[in-house]
């Protein structure tokens, strides 16, 4: 691996022979994380299918939506730009890709998969219509609308409150977090080392995690400590009462 492909975003330096063993590439890891996480929105969505009429709906719905917000992680692993929500999506497709982190080299691709996307929603939506089918609704875009509502708070922990300065270990927020969030957020809640070393792979971010814990200036032990922080830094008196 050539030395200029060791992008950091941080003063804090780990040795480069370090640095290249963490950034090793491997399809396999991804693979994994990408069956294990597809092939359970096809399993919950399945149960919740058959199960609509039940009182295990809602416990279903629940899950479906977790499982479904948190693709933004993935997303957000191979591609770390903004993803679409149904405003920017429609602005795309409208040929509209003026946003500040669209760069111009971006913008044609960026407006040609907006389009794509929103294909496949319409005619998706088209054939339960024709169809008479509500099953997109129910395993989908119910789940997935429930799901944005709990999202926000994950994404709001990633950034705000931190320092406003360019080290990304201090920008950014890391979360402590069970597995099994990690697991479906691809180990996001390692948030600072991601941004500050954002060319390490996802499954690699534990192992960064130990190295840098040290020098990350936001390092919450869970999303409710980390929750309360964002509220009182949003909603705290305006004249020096907001936390960092």
């Amino acid at each position: 691996m050539r030395d200029d492909a060791l992008v950091r975003f941080t003063a804090h330096e780990i040795p480069r022979e370090d640095l290249h063993a963490l950034m090793a590439r491997s399809d396999g890891p991804a693979l994994r994380r990408g069956v294990w996480h597809l092939g359970m929105l096809v399993l919950i969505g399945a149960a919740l299918w058959r199960l609509r009429s039940t009182a295990w709906a809602l416990p279903l719905v629940v899950v479906q939506w977790y499982m479904l917000a948190f693709i933004f992680c993935a997303l957000h692993e191979t591609a770390h730009r903004t993803a679409f929500q149904i405003g920017d999506i429609l602005r795309l497709a409208s040929g509209r890709a003026d946003r500040p982190w669209m760069a111009p080299s971006e913008r044609r691709p960026l407006i040609i998969e907006a389009r794509a996307y929103l294909t496949v929603y319409l005619a998706v939506a088209a054939v339960s219509i024709a169809v008479g089918s509500p099953a997109a609704l129910v395993v989908w875009i119910v789940p997935w609308m429930v799901g944005q509502a709990f999202l926000r708070p994950y994404l709001l922990a990633e950034h705000t409150a931190c320092a406003f300065t360019r080290d990304c270990l201090e920008n950014t927020r890391t979360t402590l977090t069970w597995p099994l969030v990690r697991l479906f957020a691809w180990n996001m809640p390692y948030h600072a080392e991601h941004h500050a070393y954002p060319a390490i792979p996802f499954h690699a971010l534990p192992r960064l995690h130990a190295r840098v814990r040290g020098e990350i200036e936001n390092l919450e032990p869970g999303y409710v400590r980390a929750s309360v922080k964002v509220a009182r830094y949003l909603f705290g008196p305006l004249n020096g009462g907001r936390a960092r």
